[in-house]
């Protein structure tokens, strides 16, 4: 039997990337025929993935099943609606528009229109969130609760910490107190509320503190608007953005940090909660949309963005070696969820209930 995957784009680098590839290995070595295809592709895409206007040749095969990957408005949304294949959806969530209407119209409306197509994508054999919080979007947008179903995305976190010889940007400020934020600089990751909290406990509680936020830029006024905050502050000594940065110097400064912090207030997922998690990180973060089901009640939540009592958290988890410590065997505890087996065998399960209720 046939199992296509249809994506937007395959990078590398990329957490949806990184989830199609592992669905390909564990669908072949079941011992189904597999491919990929999609959108964009860069080197590495190029390597894994054909394009996904290759994929009409086999789209008409009502014998073949298409996994579709749906984490931006992409024009192969039509191959998707028109396949004759068995369809499952992934949903991976997509950020609503207004995060991003101040700095960047363009981008805006791109979300604008995933967001109002997903109504259009519920006719399917199967709808799977990689979050409770995305399972729910699809329940709010339309599709079959009955037909709904969590497969959290696959996380090489294994593979994370094998990396050796990463240096890291941390590594000139050892002996000091090392708060780290990795992902994306883009307005619903709130980076300027990670500098507001960090702003209160660098100049309250700990003046030689240093942040580091790692992370491609995406939207160049955000960006601005973050470095005056940083220079408003007085922190252009203490805040470091670092950019995109090699899987061992990620490792690195997972290993280096003492705390990750999060103020994001858009997450379908959250990958580098489940990172911080495998290098014993203790995470601090702000309760919205996929952070509370990604953790699972592991870290230290909070739901009121008051700064300076985020500050004092800081502080608190800086200085009581009982609760790092609680909330380390917390998070160990979590992890495990997201161990690549028991997933293998969840996405199973799924793929062996859409062939048997469409009788293969």
């Amino acid at each position: 039997m046939r199992v296509w995957q249809l994506c937007a784009r395959l990078e590398y680098g990329d957490a949806v990337s990184n989830h199609v590839m592992e669905i390909d290995r564990a669908l072949a070595s079941w011992g189904f025929e597999t491919g990929i295809f999609a959108n964009t592709r860069d080197e590495f895409g190029r390597q894994a993935a054909r394009p996904d206007e290759e994929y009409s040749s086999v789209m008409e095969s009502g014998e073949d099943l298409l996994i579709y990957h749906y984490s931006l408005f992409c024009p192969n949304y039509r191959q998707y609606l028109e396949s004759r294949n068995r369809r499952i959806l992934v949903y991976h969530n997509i950020t609503p528009p207004e995060f991003f209407a101040a700095y960047d119209k363009g981008v805006a409306e791109f979300c604008r229109l995933g967001r109002e197509l997903l109504p259009e994508l519920a006719d399917c054999d199967l709808a799977l969130g990689d979050s409770e919080f995305n399972r729910l979007e699809l329940v709010g947008a339309g599709f079959d609760p009955e037909k709904t179903a969590v497969l959290p995305i696959f996380v090489d976190y294994r593979g994370l910490l094998g990396q050796e010889g990463g240096r890291g940007p941390m590594a000139a400020w050892k002996s000091a107190f090392k708060v780290l934020f990795v992902g994306r600089a883009v307005p619903n990751k709130r980076l300027e509320d990670v500098l507001r909290a960090f702003y209160y406990y660098n100049r309250c509680i700990d003046a030689s503190s240093h942040l580091f936020l790692v992370g491609p830029s995406w939207v160049e006024g955000y960006d601005a608007r973050l470095q005056w905050l940083v220079d408003s502050f007085g922190l252009y000594g203490n805040v470091h953005f670092t950019g995109r940065v090699s899987d061992a110097d990620l490792a690195a400064c997972y290993r280096d940090a003492d705390l990750f912090l999060s103020m994001s207030e858009h997450e379908g997922f959250g990958v580098p909660l489940v990172e911080s998690m495998a290098f014993d990180l203790p995470v601090l973060a702000y309760s919205s949309t996929a952070i509370p089901y990604t953790l699972g009640g592991a870290g230290v939540t909070f739901s009121d963005k008051d700064f300076p009592r985020v500050g004092e958290l800081m502080g608190i988890m800086r200085s009581d070696s009982g609760l790092r410590r609680a909330v380390i065997e917390g998070q160990r505890g979590r992890l495990a969820h997201f161990a690549p087996s028991p997933l293998r065998e969840t996405l199973k399960g799924y793929l062996d209930r859409v062939l048997v209720e469409s009788g293969w």
